[in-house]
């Protein structure tokens, strides 16, 4: 009786052999793919997202920031937390961006979710130097940038409009062409 087992068979055999030593590859493929797309997605300036939100809030350093302040400058808000891994990923590259856009009329701004308040990411922001304001408020993340995953970042344009949105992390490289387009754009004040 012949043995139905594929693997016995001896066409089969050399393809299994193969299959058997080689299986992790295509997985490996399909997993750098994914990633790849989660850490470098392509972003998309043609739509509108919508208006951003009008918001006023105390930054941790006790200052103002107010959305309307920053019409004319792309400003990019960064919805995170202290005990998120992905975060702590993304900010040492919005540091970057912040430092080197800056003058070219970008404005980063973290609002941070953490219950905990300024205890849990005082210490934090003054540990990597974050050069950027900080709101510390999950009400205010909920009711203007609402999600359940952190980090999540929106890319506003000059004008105020929500360009492009992302949750999960976001790097430096991914997001900096970006952030050069929108910062090259013109206004219609600027026409």
């Amino acid at each position: 009786m012949p043995d139905s087992d594929a693997s016995s068979s001896p066409v089969w055999q050399p393809a299994w052999t193969y299959v058997k030593r080689y299986w992790h590859w295509p997985l490996l493929l399909v997993v750098g793919l994914y990633a790849y797309q989660q850490y470098m997605p392509s972003i998309d300036l043609s739509t509108v997202e919508g208006q951003a939100p009008n918001f006023t809030a105390r930054t941790m350093a006790g200052d103002r920031f107010r959305m309307q302040d920053h019409r004319g400058e792309v400003v990019v808000v960064n919805v995170w937390a202290t005990w998120c891994p992905p975060c702590r990923v993304e900010m040492p590259g919005f540091v970057d961006l912040q430092r080197e856009l800056g003058d070219e009329g970008v404005q980063f701004v973290g609002i941070s979710v953490d219950r905990e308040g300024a205890s849990a990411v005082r210490p934090f922001v003054e540990e990597k130097g974050i050069n950027f304001p900080q709101v510390i408020s999950p009400r205010l993340a909920a009711r203007h940038f609402p999600g359940d995953v952190v980090p999540r970042t929106y890319v506003i344009d000059k004008q105020g409009r929500i360009r492009y949105s992302h949750s999960g992390v976001l790097l430096k490289w991914a997001l900096r062409d970006a952030l050069e387009t929108l910062a090259g754009e013109s206004t219609p004040q600027d026409e």
